[in-house]
């Protein structure tokens, strides 16, 4: 099973987001149904996996408001137009995914509409000196 092809299944299943925090195994993304609304705000469900031990996905409980990865770019591609507003409710918690990611060296790249997450695969542009968060 690998997530890229399976998330949108498990989102589509669920009528929920899938979040994948996914270290060591490629990209993290979030994964959204590919068809039908989301459900009111009040009821704001967000699944979340992530890859342990080489071998297995764990599920994780994220604090309401944290930071999560970008829309998979297959979404866009993909969905149907009843599905355009799922991105819109989690569209800030994605911005400051980029932000983070931007703080610990990751590069992140424009693709036309949307901002997506790559690692910076140059070690000699790779600074592993810690982030003073306590900075303006």
């Amino acid at each position: 099973m690998t997530m890229s092809d399976m998330g949108f299944l498990i989102a589509q299943k669920f009528n929920q987001p899938i979040v994948v925090l996914s270290p060591g195994l490629g990209p993290s993304a979030t994964y959204f149904p590919l068809c039908g609304p989301p459900p009111p705000p009040s009821i704001s469900p967000l699944m979340c996996l992530t890859y342990v031990n080489d071998n297995h996905f764990m599920a994780l409980d994220l604090k309401d408001g944290c930071p999560i990865p970008p829309t998979c770019n297959l979404w866009r591609r993909h969905h149907r137009e009843d599905a355009d507003s799922w991105p819109n409710r989690y569209a800030s918690r994605m911005v400051d995914f980029n932000e983070l990611s931007r703080a610990a060296g990751q590069a992140v790249v424009e693709d036309d509409e949307e901002l997506y997450i790559i690692e910076n695969l140059d070690p000699d542009e790779n600074d592993d000196s810690p982030i003073d968060l306590s900075a303006p």
